[in-house]
Order: structure tokens, then C-alpha cells, then sequence
């Protein structure tokens, strides 16, 4: 039994700089995680960084029989479910600088961790397997951040894992896409309903908004069965965040990029610290260290003689803490722990109740996600 890392597409130029890709995948085989490559040359303009591939995949999509949906995520909410399934994120430094070939790396696992031998995509009950890409490279801002320009040359590498030799036969696969939106509104109360029918094995709620993070928008959180006969968890936000925090630890990742320091940039990790370490290879005499809240961050440096920098530099940052790309799994779920799923097809009403704070803005979308167990 062995995993067989299996190139369909390598050093494969997007068609323009926005559109839909669609690669076929193969037809038979047990596939436990798609590996996506992106490279994407940044615009020449310093402290333009708002944008980068990252942003540019509008939506990643794993299809099947035609339309049936396997995954549907952005690359964002991707990243953020490589980290919930821990995978350690010093591969991929998320570098996004000025004139140079960024790279982006995705791990699309079809179970609940990265080569699940229990839960895998068996393409051989399934027809017309495909990968999805829109994509727009052509993007300079995104989720109310403006501070960006248009990248150019984009290509990919799509690496497929798929297992050989083996007489594992999986129990199925996990299915991961948006079940339920809405837009932060001040003091509104929503019920993000879930459908009947799915056993679901994880859910997250997302609020990724310039200067609108999970931290700013949400008041309360509740999860709801039955119409109120249950309600297994109501917290209020900080003290979901602390749980979140007991539960998976605290997450870390590198960011390179060049910034302005008189503008706020989106974070890789909403809540936690910021520590800049060095800029265009130079140590500065101070960097402010700062926590970070809401989406809402920007970084200062200043020479030893205690000039303060106001153009742009190429920076590093190591973010460390929790809510990564604005991202919260439900702490009820343990995906490892069957007896911590919800099968929702027992239920009546089911919703997750997300009551808003005073602070956010109205054109922040409030989604929430979920991991189905699929069987095959």
C-alpha cells in the first residue's frame, strides 16, 4: 500500500487572468487529497498588497455526476481547513510581495485529516470527476479591502494522492461547502438553518471582512435543536474564542510581504499576535508586536535612530493565535469522534443562531460551512 502523488497538470498556464478552469480528474481510484499549486506575479507597485493568489481563487470546486458537489470552498476557507486539520502550515510561507512569482499552496482533503485512509473519494463509483477553478487574477481588492493591484502570469501545478495496492475500502467521503448566509446587520439575530438530512461531522462559522472579523461581528453564538427543546451551546464571543483556543491550540503562520505602514492589511490569524521579525533583510530597532483583533491590524518599524518608516518594505510576519482566516469550528464536534456528530436527519429545526454585535459592516457576509459525511 503506498500513496502515489500523481501530476495532471504541471507548470500549466491559466487561460487570460480570470475565468473557469476545469481539469478532469481520473476515473477510478481512491483520492485522499488534491495538492493545487498557484503562482501569480505581483504588481510592481510597493505596499499593494491586499491581493494574491490566495484571493484571486474565487471559489475551489470538486464535482461529481455532473453537478453533485464534493467541495466548494474559496482558497481562504481552504487554508483554513488545512489548519483545523492540522497541517502544519511551515510549507507554505504566504508570500505576496512586489514584482515576483508567488506561490499558493492548497491541500484539498476528501477526509476528515491530510491522507485519512478511512474516508476517501472512491472514483470508481463515481462519473465525470473534475476540479473546478474561478478564478480572477485581475482582482485589486476583495472583502473591503481596496489596497491592492492586478497580478499577472498565473500558473498551476495539480497534484492528485491517490492510494495503490491497497484492500482499504472507505467508509466514504467528507463533503465540505457553505450551508447557510447572511449580512452582519447591528444587533440583528439570524438563524443560519441546516438542512435535514446530512450527518455532519464538523461546522465552522466564517465572518472574513475588513475590519469586520469574527472578533468584531459576533455578540452571541448558539447552536439550536428542535426549536429551543435543546440548545447544546450558547456563548458569548469571548468565550467561544477561549474554548476554541482549550480545544485546537493556537495556530501559527509566516507572512512575507511588502507593506505600507500607514494602511491595515488582512491576517491570516485573526486573533493573537503579530511579531515582525525583519524587513528587506535588515533587523529595525523596534516593531510593534501587535494583538490582533478583527481583522483590523497594521504594523509599524523604525530605524535604530528612531526614524519612523512611512514608505513601503518588504516585511516578515509570524502570526500566532487562533481563528485562522476568520474561520471558527463549532466546539461541539470532534471530527475524530463519531459520537460527536450530529445527524441531522433525526432532528426537527436545526440552526446555528449568530447574534451580531454593534460593530461590523453591512456588506460583511456571515457564512456558515459544514463537513458532511458522504457515504459511497
Amino acid at each position: 500500500m503506498y500513496w502515489q502523488q500523481r501530476y495532471l497538470e504541471q507548470d500549466k498556464a491559466f487561460v487570460g487572468t480570470s475565468g473557469l478552469a476545469t481539469i478532469d480528474l481520473p476515473n477510478k481510484g481512491l483520492l485522499g487529497c488534491v495538492q493545487l499549486q498557484v503562482f501569480a506575479t505581483g504588481g510592481s507597485t510597493a505596499g499593494m498588497r491586499d491581493v494574491g493568489p490566495l484571493d484571486a481563487l474565487e471559489k475551489v470546486e470538486l464535482i461529481v455526476n455532473g453537478s453533485q458537489v464534493v467541495k466548494s470552498l474559496t482558497g481562504r476557507e481552504i487554508k483554513a481547513m488545512m489548519m483545523y486539520q492540522k497541517m502544519a502550515m511551515g510549507q507554505d510561507v504566504i508570500a505576496n510581495y512586489k514584482s515576483h512569482a508567488n506561490r499558493l499552496e492548497l491541500f484539498i482533503n476528501l477526509g476528515m485529516k491530510y491522507h485519512d485512509l478511512d474516508y476517501m473519494l472512491d472514483l470508481s463509483k463515481v462519473n465525470d470527476p473534475e476540479l473546478r477553478l474561478s478564478y480572477d487574477f485581475t482582482l485589486t481588492g476583495h472583502n473591503g479591502w481596496t489596497n491592492g493591484e492586478a497580478q499577472t502570469s498565473p500558473y498551476r501545478d495539480v497534484i492528485c494522492h491517490l492510494l495503490r495496492e491497497s484492500d482499504v475500502v472507505p467508509m466514504g467521503y467528507i463533503k465540505t461547502s457553505e450551508i447557510s448566509r447572511f449580512l452582519w446587520a447591528s444587533g440583528k439575530k439570524d438563524n443560519l438553518v441546516v438542512p435535514r438530512g446530512p450527518l455532519y461531522s464538523n461546522m465552522y462559522v466564517e465572518s472574513f471582512y475588513a475590519e469586520s472579523g469574527l472578533t468584531y461581528t459576533l455578540d452571541t453564538i448558539e447552536v439550536n435543536i428542535n426549536n429551543g427543546e435543546r440548545i447544546p451551546m450558547r456563548l458569548a464571543m469571548q468565550e467561544f474564542i477561549d474554548i476554541l483556543e482549550a480545544m485546537h491550540g493556537r495556530f501559527r503562520v509566516t507572512e512575507i510581504k511588502d507593506i505600507d505602514f500607514a494602511h491595515l492589511y488582512p491576517c491570516p490569524i485573526e486573533a493573537g499576535e503579530a511579531i515582525p521579525t525583519k524587513y528587506e533583510g535588515h533587523e529595525p530597532n523596534s516593531m510593534v508586536a501587535g494583538g490582533l483583533w478583527g481583522q483590523a491590524f497594521g504594523i509599524g518599524a523604525e530605524d535604530p535612530d528612531g526614524t519612523s518608516y512611512t514608505t513601503a518594505k518588504i516585511i516578515r510576519v509570524d502570526y500566532d493565535g487562533i481563528l485562522p482566516f476568520s474561520v471558527a469550528a463549532i466546539p461541539l464536534f470532534n471530527p475524530g469522534d463519531k459520537r460527536t456528530w450530529i445527524d441531522s436527519k433525526e432532528l426537527g429545526d436545526f440552526w446555528v443562531r449568530y447574534e451580531c454585535s454593534t460593530s461590523g459592516s453591512t456588506s460583511c457576509p456571515i457564512k456558515l460551512l459544514g463537513d458532511e459525511v458522504v457515504a459511497q
